[in-house]
């Protein structure tokens, strides 16, 4: 997986826009799932799909965990 601290640091050298979700986001997983949907039709990389198959599976673990602890982060 890609270091995400370089990727923002690249975006952010690059005056790129980025979006950063976090586990305890309430929309997080939701989000995640439909980009998952997306790259499963767009992308022909099958390491890329992994990739992301693995985030959300992250993500899910972790809402398992922490359902109580899900919210709108500030």
């Amino acid at each position: 997986m890609k270091n995400p601290i370089q990727m923002i640091k690249q975006c952010n050298d690059n005056d790129e826009p980025y979006f950063l979700l976090r586990g305890k986001d309430l929309c997080a997983l939701p989000a995640i799932e439909k980009y998952y949907d997306m790259v499963k039709f767009v992308v022909k990389d099958p390491y890329f799909i992994e990739e992301i198959e693995q985030i959300m599976m992250d993500f899910r673990a972790f809402r398992a965990e922490q359902e109580q602890k899900t919210h709108i982060p500030d």
